[in-house]
């Protein structure tokens, strides 16, 4: 398992937001005593985006997402957007990944970041549904949506063509164990907004500090798996980076 996490924080309009991803590195493997600690978060810099995977760890016996990803990545370089990136790995994905397995497994992943407009999209490739804290109705195939911009934006007040939206909010998407996240997240920004109002802390300001928060959330988190669960399912190093309209792509390298 793993705690997948992508917020898209709008702060004025669709054009002024910045994304970011994150992820712990702990894989538990079936039949094995111990876990493997792999990326789960991988950029994909000609889109100006990421994609982060849950559930499934091997594409196929001993091929990894974690090389498997980038490779992919590469070899479709001549690819200009998230629409036709996501589609594209779907097929793939279809193609590749064992039917049976999928019947009985959930398994997802995120692509992440802006379209031509430099508006957030979210993309999920997945073969399930959620019925709370749980995943129900496997299916033998992945497939696409598109979350943030044909759906959650439009809650907010996007209209399909401008930048405008009612007010700044901020839209989570997360996968994996997501007991975690909903019980921990927003009580972890309640915590931090009530101690950055004093003037001995370091109020988030730059890029960057906003993905030293992300990373520390999953460290608690990781940190109450490591000390309480009688399976620490998430944990390891977190990886984790921030993206913003336009070309430059913000990394910070797990530690």
């Amino acid at each position: 398992m793993t705690l997948l996490v992508n917020e898209i924080h709008v702060q004025g309009n669709l054009l002024s937001s910045f994304i970011l991803f994150a992820a712990d590195r702990r894989i538990t493997l079936p039949g094995k005593a111990a876990p493997e600690f792999r990326r789960k978060v991988v950029k994909i810099p000609y889109l100006n985006a990421g994609i982060g995977y849950y559930g499934l760890a091997e594409i196929q016996q001993n091929i990894y997402l974690d090389s498997w990803l980038p490779n992919f990545i590469n070899k479709k370089s001549g690819i200009n957007s998230l629409a036709e990136f996501a589609a594209t790995l779907c097929d793939e994905l279809n193609k590749k990944v064992n039917k049976t397995w999928l019947s009985n497994h959930p398994s997802g992943f995120h692509i992440c970041g802006y379209n031509a407009n430099g508006f957030p999209e979210l993309w999920h490739i997945c073969n399930h549904k959620m019925q709370g804290n749980k995943y129900i109705d496997f299916s033998p195939d992945y497939d696409l949506s598109e979350d943030f911009l044909s759906r959650d934006a439009v809650k907010q007040g996007y209209d399909g063509a401008s930048s405008s939206v009612r007010q700044p909010f901020t839209q989570y998407y997360i996968n994996g164990d997501v007991r975690a996240f909903h019980s921990a997240w927003q009580r972890l920004d309640r915590f931090l907004g009530e101690m950055f109002v004093h003037g001995d802390f370091k109020r988030p300001q730059q890029l960057n500090d906003y993905v030293e928060v992300v990373k520390w959330k999953m460290k608690v988190i990781a940190g109450f798996y490591k000390q309480f669960a009688k399976q620490p399912i998430i944990g390891g190093s977190i990886d984790a980076f921030a993206l913003m309209p336009g070309p430059a792509l913000h990394i910070l390298h797990a530690s």
